[in-house]
């Protein structure tokens, strides 16, 4: 890569962390979301007893220093680290396929421009892949509660295609909306053969977010789960 080209993509991710997001290459497999976009998936995690791929959990995110740092919350993990006055905050988070998202704003050269409500352009971008959706419970269980809605409605969070869309910018006024869909994108059943080998939630977001922290402690050189939200 080129001086230009290597600096401009340095920049791109200097700008994503700046505004909440993760360097490109640090993202592991949490789908994030900007002003305006929205996300089309198809569930893996079913919402069933005992469904590992639907859970929750807490996690302390901070600033340290330029980056946005992100600790586990549990007896495993060392967050002597955090600050005192930073809490956990609760939230959910399933495996699910994402068929496309679409963005106010292109990002991306090989994102397709297409026209949105009210002949607005937008982009879409698409995925096709299986990704983790994290989420904050919201206020009063807002979020929550939409997800829970959908599953009673469908009998199955795995019953159809659903609509993520993220509004506002800032901690105070983000909001999140959650929808069932009348499209009807299935998971690929090439992909299909693939759910055995998703992890649960709760190992994923251990060995992200907490495992990391521990290795660092014993004397790992290892910097990249100094990650950002």
């Amino acid at each position: 890569m080129s001086g230009i080209n290597r600096i401009q993509q340095l920049r791109e991710d200097f700008k994503d962390t700046r505004n909440g997001g993760l360097p490109r290459a640090e993202r592991g497999k949490e789908v994030w979301l900007k002003d305006g976009d929205q996300i089309f998936l198809s569930s893996v995690a079913t919402g069933d007893e005992n469904d590992n791929l639907l859970d929750e959990l807490y996690l302390y995110t901070f600033r340290d220093g330029n980056r946005w740092t992100n600790v586990l919350k549990d007896d495993r993990v060392d967050s002597s680290g955090v600050p005192e006055d930073v809490r956990p905050s609760h939230k959910f988070a399933f495996w699910a396929y994402i068929h496309n998202i679409i963005h106010m704003e292109k990002r991306n050269d090989d994102w397709e421009s297409i026209e949105g409500p009210g002949g607005r352009k937008m982009f879409k971008e698409i995925i096709n892949d299986f990704r983790i959706v994290s989420l904050s419970f919201g206020r009063g269980d807002y979020v929550w509660n939409q997800l829970v809605d959908v599953y009673s409605d469908w009998g199955g969070l795995n019953k159809g295609v659903m609509k993520i869309k993220r509004t506002g910018t800032g901690a105070y006024d983000t909001s999140y909306s959650i929808q069932a869909t009348p499209k009807k994108d299935e998971i690929p059943e090439d992909k299909q053969k693939e759910f055995g080998d998703l992890e649960p939630i709760k190992d994923y977001f251990f060995e992200r977010y907490g495992e990391a922290v521990i290795a660092e402690q014993e004397g790992s050189s290892s910097n990249d789960e100094n990650t950002l939200f």
